[in-house]
């Protein structure tokens, strides 16, 4: 794979401005000046609600924020599509997978579909502790062994390539919420049979809650493997549906760099041929690995030290704290399988556009490109001009 430099338009921080089409035209200008290969425009985005018209799924209109109700009646991804004619760049269409509704306004379709959301620890009986369970985060998932959720999430990846010229599809929350979820009965009865044997004690076998932190029971590693196949399944029948349409689609996806501890997503991103040892991992978590699936996979190299060395200055508890270190981490456990491209969160270099060009200039070199999040960055710290200049060096 060539070197590619990627650019992602978030279309919630992106709406507002790009209502005019002269920001749009600016915006693909912009991209080849700065040499950049793909574009990633948001075709579901975190709450569940699609850019384009769906058959499907609610449109970004119908939110409840005012400000995105100014694109009834349009299309932000076939407008995408089209300002980039022409210009060489690539498209791919983002899908935020299992995050179906916004707890804050109480909207998208899980609150269609209640009986997909997920079950989260502290739900699945009333006598535990109640778990920290990332309230910060206004993302509600659904259940991803669930029938009815697996089939509408590939129903729209369907129905976006089936309607759109693009050049691939990413995925992105193509995971669990956190630690936290699935509890349900049905992941419960699904467990159960995966390791084919009765669980005395749900879910504390799995784990229990001390101080607001989880504690690791004995099943945990069969249910990280569990968690982590299941996932797995949906990524193979997602790649099959995209592939089928034409073999020529790039089939990506999103993924965080801090694997030691992506328990919490339910993911094992690396390749299969890769076996870590971590207290929490099975003998055979290898196996639920999948990293082949995909043609190139974005990790998010995001912390605002750049370099090991700044890690250790800052008193980072791992050397894989900083852009060099995650990159480090990424290439060991995709082990030479599949390309990979680090990702930096541009805000992790406000008002530090040196720091920011340095974290470029690292992932250019240490892998096959780097992806830029978000546009709306380049936009507020005016950084146009120096990643420009930089990259036309």
């Amino acid at each position: 794979m060539e070197q590619s430099n990627i650019l992602w338009v978030d279309f919630l921080a992106n709406a507002t401005r790009l209502l005019d089409a002269n920001k749009m035209k600016e915006l693909i200008e912009h991209a080849q000046n700065c040499k950049i290969t793909h574009l990633v425009v948001d075709a579901k985005i975190p709450y569940g609600f699609t850019t384009y018209p769906s058959q499907f799924a609610y449109h970004v209109s119908e939110m409840k924020d005012e400000q995105y109700k100014r694109w009834e009646g349009r299309d932000f991804l076939q407008e995408m599509i089209e300002h980039a004619k022409g210009s060489g760049l690539k498209i791919i269409a983002n899908v935020d997978v299992f995050s179906e509704g916004s707890g804050i306004n109480k909207e998208g379709m899980v609150f269609s579909r209640p009986e997909w959301r997920v079950t989260l620890y502290d739900e699945a009986f009333s006598n535990m502790p109640t778990a920290l369970e990332n309230h910060n985060d206004p993302t509600i998932f659904v259940n991803p062994i669930h029938p009815e959720v697996e089939a509408y999430e590939l129903t729209i990846i369907q129905e976006i390539i089936n309607h759109y010229e693009i050049d691939g599809i990413v995925l992105d929350r193509c995971r669990y919420p956190n630690i936290y979820g699935d509890f349900s009965r049905l992941s419960k009865e699904k467990f159960g049979a995966y390791i084919e044997q009765k669980i005395e004690n749900w879910p504390t076998d799995i784990m229990t809650v001390e101080h607001k932190k989880p504690v690791f029971g004995k099943l945990f590693p069969k249910w990280a493997e569990f968690r982590a196949n299941n996932i797995k399944n949906f990524v193979k029948k997602a790649r099959n549906v995209v592939k089928t349409k034409n073999t020529d689609l790039i089939f990506t996806i999103y993924v965080g760099s801090w694997y030691p501890l992506y328990y919490n997503e339910g993911v094992n991103w690396g390749s299969k041929t890769y076996q870590p040892s971590f207290e929490w991992v099975s003998d055979t978590y290898c196996t639920v690995a999948y990293a082949e699936e995909f043609d190139f996979i974005m990790t998010g190299c995001y912390y605002p030290e750049v370099t090991i060395e700044e890690a250790k200055n800052n008193q980072r508890p791992a050397n894989w704290y900083s852009v060099e270190g995650a990159i480090e981490m990424s290439k060991e456990v995709i082990n030479g399988q599949i390309p990979v491209i680090a990702s930096l969160y541009l805000k992790d270099y406000q008002d530090n556009v040196e720091q920011f060009l340095k974290a470029v200039k690292l992932c250019k070199e240490q892998t096959n490109g780097v992806m830029l999040f978000d546009t709306i960055y380049l936009e507020d710290y005016q950084w146009w001009g120096e990643f420009e200049r930089f990259i036309m060096r």
